[in-house]
């Protein structure tokens, strides 16, 4: 039964681990093309809320509770 778990485990580190890399790349893709400062201002007023910092905690959130939710199962 646990080697399930490890594999959820496993399986959901690797879901945030990728979906890491994607915001990452999509940052540095932005950083790129906004060339001047005024410019990267203009572009972080107008994100808001679809800032990748909020992606990045929706992932970590995400990866935490399964996480925590998998050593319950594990201490109980």
């Amino acid at each position: 039964m646990y080697p399930i778990y490890y594999f959820i485990a496993i399986v959901v580190s690797l879901i945030a681990l990728v979906g890491t890399l994607y915001v990452a790349r999509d940052m540095i893709k932005k950083e790129k093309e906004d060339s001047s400062s005024e410019e990267e201002l203009a572009s972080l007023k107008k994100e808001g809320k679809s800032s990748s910092i909020t992606t990045l905690t929706t992932i970590y959130t995400i990866t935490f509770i399964i996480a925590i939710v998998l050593i319950w199962i594990f201490i109980f």
